[in-house]
């Protein structure tokens, strides 16, 4: 009977309205100030690497609701990527006509939960991992941080980010995805601006100097994926490494575009960023970090 109970709290009692009144209690809406952000208390999130021993499709079952939307709202959450899987595995299953009713919660066996647990979840996830960077990005910014003559430049920016809405769209530069969360500035402003992403965005901006100076340089900084296939073509032998295709399209880009020199950065040991300039009139190179 209880289980019963259960099921109709959570599949009848609750509206539509019920439910987005409960979320906007508990996350600050996109257009909140990032300061508004950071101090808000959100449910646990179940961090990525976690969730991968979960596959998405055996969480989607055609059983009787047992959870409330308390069950919904109370972490830990899933991560927002096993959301994004679950939700194709959900398409999928109604596309082959596969009966889904109900989310299994992957680390309470016994809670069932209605298919809207799957946009209720993504949206404190997404605001969970924006909190997170955020509050890095607050920290880093803090006045003690810095140097002394630093410190009218630290003020500015935590001025900008006080007036900044936590869930604003920009536009993102050519080679990025078209729109991006504004939480991409809080990368920059945390240890995690040393990101591959953002080493190609910092690469993009140099590109785009360059051919707006008509490319006098005649220089390139190649995306970090270049130096990650380039290792692993350190492996080959004499004969497979001239005949790779990704080696003879960069050849041909070079030729090309006349370039001299190519700039290629290269995470170390995942904890050091070098760069490797090569020369391809002298045939040489140097490296720097």
């Amino acid at each position: 009977m209880a289980s019963q109970t259960n099921a109709m709290d959570a599949a009848a009692v609750y509206t539509h309205a019920d439910i987005v009144a409960q979320v906007v209690a508990l996350v600050p809406q996109p257009t909140a100030f990032i300061p508004e952000l950071v101090k808000a208390q959100l449910p646990q999130v179940i961090p990525e690497d976690r969730m991968k021993v979960f596959p998405a499709e055996d969480y989607l079952v055609d059983l009787p609701v047992s959870g409330t939307l308390a069950d919904v709202l109370e972490g830990p959450l899933p991560h927002r990527t096993w959301l994004a899987r679950l939700a194709i595995e959900l398409e999928t299953a109604r596309g082959s006509g596969r009966a889904a009713t109900a989310i299994r919660h992957p680390t309470r066996a016994d809670l069932i939960l209605p298919l809207w647990a799957l946009p209720v979840w993504d949206s404190i996830a997404v605001a969970s991992q924006e909190r997170m960077l955020w509050a890095e990005a607050t920290t880093w910014l803090s006045i003690s941080n810095h140097r002394q003559e630093d410190h009218k430049y630290v003020e500015h920016a935590r001025t900008l980010m006080g007036g900044i809405p936590w869930g604003m769209m920009v536009w993102a530069l050519p080679g990025l995805e078209a729109r991006s969360l504004v939480g991409i500035l809080a990368r920059f402003a945390s240890f995690l601006w040393l990101a591959e992403r953002n080493i190609d965005l910092m690469g993009i901006i140099c590109n785009m100097n360059a051919a707006g100076d008509g490319n006098k340089t005649r220089s390139f900084v190649a995306p970090v994926e270049l130096s990650i296939q380039l290792r692993i073509l350190g492996g080959g032998d004499a004969t497979a490494i001239p005949a790779n295709s990704t080696l003879r399209g960069w050849k041909a880009t070079v030729e090309e575009n006349r370039y001299r020199f190519i700039y290629i950065p290269a995470n170390v040991a995942n904890i050091h960023w070098v760069v490797f300039r090569i020369n391809t009139e002298d045939q040489t190179y140097c490296w720097g970090t």
